[in-house]
């Protein structure tokens, strides 16, 4: 169904179109359009694979198709993104699994691959995601973009631990590890990102989970006094097309644009890698301590991190969960 967000956004999208196509009439040379979207502004480190996917095709497809990135969560709310692509108000998004989890709830999955994505490309993983996507919200599934394997999220603490028990803390989560801390004995508060600040400031919560990087846009760094430097978990971002305008496109042009998704796919490794040592230098210069566990220690945070949220999952889809931890693992 529509929201009145996305009916509006679709009447402009439509009109400026219909406008485009006009003034086309006598060129018909002319590339076509896909617009795109992400969840996180441009300067966000992790839009910046849709970026580079969009670069890549306008430089090699540009005389038959672009793709032109028109904006984030100010053009369509962030939990409204998937339903837009797949509505055809827009064309392509990058798509986080746990923004649209009502609509594909197998997607989930990528969370807690420990694979890399050209692994997965060679395991029927991605061939399943690629699936599900299409047989339940008709959308084609591009190239997982969240970069290398492990090193998605980590936890953020205002207390000392030397191993894995947050007995006593109190930890702001987000769905994806709450789990985790619920296992090793911490309080799992919900609160929204804009928060988190203030809270750990006044020491209403004593920690966070977030990504592996990307504290400082929030300048979090400046309450924040240890990080446990035992990344978890696998970026859940993807390149999505919308299965109509796929479809419309010729097999020459679906093969490019499949190449070069798996191309950024690769280039996304090495860029989260260089962002993630990046930050971590940023919150050492902050004067943040980064806990390191003992290799048993190490160990058993890793696992419980992986077990406790696969657990859940097979819980919740105890038909695909199986399947898809045995292709995850």
């Amino acid at each position: 169904m529509f929201t009145d967000s996305l009916r509006r956004l679709a009447f402009g999208l439509a009109a400026g179109a219909a406008l485009a196509a006009t003034a086309a009439t006598a060129a018909d040379a002319e590339p076509r359009v896909l617009r795109a979207i992400s969840p996180w502004a441009p300067a966000y480190y992790w839009t910046e694979p849709l970026l580079e996917f969009e670069r890549r095709v306008n430089a090699q497809l540009g005389d038959k198709v672009k793709v032109e990135f028109i904006g984030h969560a100010d053009i369509v709310p962030t939990f409204e993104q998937f339903e837009a692509l797949h509505n055809g108000v827009v064309d392509v998004i990058l798509g986080a699994s746990s923004y649209y989890t009502g609509q594909v709830p197998e997607a989930t999955a990528v969370l807690y691959t420990q694979l890399q994505p050209s692994e997965l490309r060679e395991n029927g993983f991605f061939e399943l995601m690629q699936k599900v996507h299409r047989e339940k919200a008709n959308v084609v599934y591009l190239a997982n973009v969240g970069g290398g394997v492990g090193k998605a999220f980590r936890m953020y603490l205002n207390k000392k631990i030397d191993k894995p028990d947050f007995t006593g803390l109190k930890i702001r989560v987000s769905p994806v590890y709450v789990e985790l801390v619920k296992a090793l004995g911490g309080t799992p508060v919900v609160m929204n990102p804009g928060e988190i600040y203030t809270a750990l400031e006044r020491g209403v919560v004593d920690g966070f989970g977030w990504s592996y990087g990307g504290i400082s846009d929030f300048g979090w760094q400046e309450v924040t006094k240890y990080a446990i430097d035992h990344g978890f978990y696998s970026a859940n971002t993807a390149i999505l097309f919308n299965g109509d305008v796929w479809d419309s496109l010729d097999a020459e042009t679906q093969a490019a644009l499949a190449e070069i998704g798996r191309e950024v796919e690769l280039w996304a490794q090495d860029y989260m890698d260089a962002q993630n040592e990046a930050d971590n230098e940023l919150l050492k210069a902050a004067g943040v301590e980064f806990i390191t566990f003992s290799d048993a220690d190490r160990e058993v945070y890793i696992r419980t991190a992986y077990d406790s949220a696969w657990t859940a999952f097979i819980a919740e889809h105890p038909e695909a969960g199986p399947q898809l931890r045995a292709l995850a693992e």
